[in-house]
């Protein structure tokens, strides 16, 4: 098969200077969550906005005597691209591992479905990096995967199947969750097999919750494009007000994000359920950054409305989209014991 031709970057792709941070957390990506070895061959799509970070991903990559190649998602046509060109298909053939940093645009679902497709088809390693900048990058990056997998596998052995959460904070969640037997907790840790895909920064578990009830308030950040536009949610936190596992409210201090979400969880059928509970439990992360691809990781619980992943949890019913939400600092009891306290996870 031909080789699909890389376009020449400028000279606006080079880093200026040395930013060890990024340089540490890049490092951390390609070694500890892909496992990339030497011979491998790395594909890495990336947004005009996100191109320094690329290029520190892809020099991670040649430092393990991998080949590293940058496509820039801009020079394949307009964005939002509602589909996935046919030279990034070629291109991800030859490839083991690849990497998709980009910002969120609600347009693009059909082109990231096309991709994940394919990652599972051509047995790739992949990691799914949407709205993260150089700040959630290091700040989801300071530990080791493998430090990530160890808290997580901690917390996995405390969890019963039938066990009851209850979740509160200063900002006003008061929720009880309620887990069942029949689904399960599904780890996101970071370390990304063949054929598998993963949203990084990540840490944590997922499962589709048998029953759900109270207030949750969101304080860091939410999904979508409208939620990535407006960062952290600090001064504007939302309250979703569930009944039974539905949103029956959404309450906050900016009108326009509230019908917004209102809108959204109405477009289509099942998307005002609690498809998910994401536990977060990666301890490198301290504090939220309004960006919601790391939030959810931070040490404590956040709700995904929509899709169950049913795959993953064994949930029984399913939505084709999802919106996150998530706090910036909570406590957690684990059937009546804290498990965390202001954010912080006491294992």
């Amino acid at each position: 098969m031909r080789t699909a031709r890389a376009p020449q970057l400028s000279t606006a792709f080079r880093l200026s200077g040395i930013d060890f941070d990024l340089m540490g957390a890049t490092r951390r990506i390609i070694e500890g969550s892909l496992g990339v070895v030497p011979g491998e061959r790395v594909l890495i799509m990336v947004d005009r906005a996100r191109r320094d970070v690329g290029i520190s991903l892809a020099d991670a990559a040649r430092n393990t005597g991998a080949q590293a190649v940058i496509f820039s998602l801009e020079e394949y046509g307009e964005r939002p691209m509602r589909h996935l060109p046919p030279s990034l298909e070629e291109a991800l053939s030859e490839a083991q591992a690849s990497i998709l940093l980009a910002g969120f645009d609600d347009g693009e679902m059909a082109m990231r479905y096309e991709l994940l497709t394919l990652v599972r088809q051509l047995n790739l390693r992949h990691a799914h990096m949407l709205g993260i900048t150089r700040r959630s990058m290091i700040g989801g990056f300071t530990v080791d995967p493998s430090r990530i997998l160890d808290a997580t596998r901690g917390l996995r052995m405390r969890l019963r199947p039938d066990s009851v959460l209850r979740v509160r904070s200063a900002a006003g969640t008061d929720l009880e969750v309620r887990c069942s037997p029949a689904h399960r907790w599904a780890e996101h840790v970071g370390v990304i097999r063949p054929g598998r895909w993963e949203h990084l920064p990540s840490g944590g578990l997922v499962t589709s919750p048998t029953s759900i009830q109270g207030v949750y308030v969101a304080d860091a950040s939410v999904g979508t494009e409208l939620g990535a536009s407006l960062g952290s949610l600090e001064r504007s936190a939302v309250r979703f007000e569930i009944e039974q596992g539905v949103c029956r409210a959404v309450r906050g201090g900016d009108r326009s994000l509230d019908r917004h979400l209102m809108d959204f969880m109405r477009r289509e059928p099942s998307l005002d359920r609690v498809g998910l509970v994401i536990f977060g439990a990666n301890i490198g992360i301290h504090a939220a950054t309004g960006e919601v691809s790391s939030d959810q990781n931070l040490p404590g619980i956040h709700l995904g409305f929509g899709a169950t992943y049913p795959e993953q949890t064994g949930a029984v019913w399913n939505a084709r989209t999802q919106i996150t939400v998530t706090s910036s600092t909570s406590d957690v009891d684990l059937d009546g014991v804290p498990v965390v306290r202001s954010g912080r996870l006491l294992l």
